[in-house]
């Protein structure tokens, strides 16, 4: 799957106006062959549209051959523009062996935002960034990962690579992480449901997680997406001095079609 994201800098006054533009005006997108769903994303003085697509076929079939750097404008859409359209591009794939660095880089930041002084002092010690790589490597199988253009059409910072992932144990949603530059994105929100259908396609009809208790932010993210806290939990992080006993909330859902 392939995430577009298409950023508008809106004139003052007329963001609500745009909007509603917007939704008018996108209701044939769904017509294309490929095309999954869309979101629109507002914010201040801005609106994203978000458009998921199955593959690079089904893009070209929408935008052209020029679909990495080229936006699809509505008609007469420019009135309410700052500036020109920001296109922006992030696969969901399935990881490869090639991947295994990009995804250490992610999950070690990741989980030092949100784990530092939330667990056990012994677990923060080992895990180094170096700690990452052996872990990430061996979950290769089961990961799916989230890769973003290496040069951004908008001519923006460059951050290709791997900016996400998510990890599934059985019926565990063992791991999801986001880079911070896409935090925000909803791109989390796509990963998490990515997991929850590996966890359906093996056959689970419910699927758990483990977030630490002072995580707000993590807890409140998987409740909006459906989840619900079914009480205290000693998870055994696994390092390689063994197992170390981190209390977490143990969350769950069921599974749709289940």
């Amino acid at each position: 799957m392939i995430i577009r994201s298409s950023a508008a800098l809106v004139r003052p006054g007329m963001l609500d106006e745009f909007r509603g533009f917007v939704e008018a005006g996108s209701t044939v997108f769904a017509t294309f062959d490929g095309f999954l769903g869309d979101e629109i994303v507002v914010g201040p003085d801005t609106l994203t549209y978000v458009s998921r697509w199955r593959d690079t076929a089904a893009l070209v079939g929408f935008a052209g051959p020029g679909w990495r750097t080229e936006p699809v404008v509505l008609e007469d859409e420019d009135r309410f523009l700052v500036a020109p359209l920001r296109v922006r591009h992030v696969e969901l794939r399935q990881a490869g062996p090639d991947d295994a660095p990009g995804i250490a880089d992610v999950w070690h930041a990741a989980w030092g935002d949100g784990h530092h002084g939330l667990v056990p002092p012994t677990l923060e010690a080992v895990r180094t960034r170096e700690s990452f790589g052996p872990r990430a490597a061996s979950r290769v199988p089961s990961t799916t990962v989230a890769v973003a253009d290496a040069q951004p059409a908008d001519g923006g910072p460059a951050d290709g690579g791997v900016v996400g992932f998510v990890t599934v144990h059985d019926d565990e949603v063992e791991q999801v992480f986001v880079s911070a530059t896409h935090r925000g994105s909803g791109l989390a929100a796509y990963l998490l449901s990515d997991g929850e259908d590996r966890v359906a396609a093996a056959g689970h009809a419910e699927a758990w997680l483990a977030v630490v208790a002072g995580n707000g932010r993590a807890r409140r993210f998987y409740e909006r997406q459906g989840w619900s806290d079914a009480g205290p939990l000693d998870y055994q992080a696994e390092t390689t001095a063994g197992p170390v006993p981190v209390p977490v909330r143990r969350y769950v859902k069921r599974l749709a079609g289940e």
